[in-house]
């Protein structure tokens, strides 16, 4: 079997995010419909935020966003392979007007983020992840984005690499890079 068969055989077994809540929220950018989403490994909160009807035979804007509180909270402006900012992401899916913008939770400690307030001056850099981290956030994404019913996307960011990502049933037909 293929890392897709696998995929496949334990999403129809276990999944690890399950939709806890659903509701309309206005914003600046208009009004997306807010879903949440419960992690059972670690009991963190994810949001996707939806604008319009997805479909899972038309390609949807996506963006799957680990939130960053000095970038996406403050404002600090510093680049790395991707900056998409939240704000950028939801401002593009609304100009648009049909998309998504998946939420991660940040498991980045407050002792983490103290530290890199004074890096902050200093040259840009970005968030220093594991790679079972990074593995573990596009499972969780892509399983979010396997519940909205999204099958090819628009993604917002960096072209995508994981060979996993048919497993959920997700193709990426087209990589967004930001441009301001």
């Amino acid at each position: 079997g293929t890392i897709a068969d696998l995929i496949h055989y334990r999403l129809s077994t276990e999944r690890t995010v399950v939709r806890i809540g659903e509701r309309d929220l206005p914003t600046v950018h208009g009004t997306f419909r807010l879903i949440t989403f419960e992690d059972r490994i670690d009991g963190g909160v994810h949001m996707a935020m939806v604008m319009g009807q997805l479909r899972r035979d038309t390609p949807a804007l996506v963006r799957v966003h680990v939130i960053d509180p000095l970038r996406d909270l403050v404002g600090a402006d510093y680049s790395g392979p991707s900056n998409w900012t939240l704000w950028a992401a939801l401002q593009r899916v609304a100009a648009e007007g049909c998309g998504v913008v998946v939420v991660l939770a940040n498991h980045e400690s407050s002792q983490a983020l103290l530290e890199r307030v004074p890096q902050l001056t200093q040259a840009p850099r970005q968030f220093n992840r594991s790679q079972s981290r990074i593995y573990s956030e596009v499972g969780t994404g892509a399983q979010i984005l396997q519940d909205l019913g999204v099958g090819k996307l628009r993604h917002l960011g960096p072209p995508l690499k994981y060979a996993g990502l048919t497993g959920y049933d997700l193709e990426v037909v087209e990589s967004i890079p930001f441009t301001e």
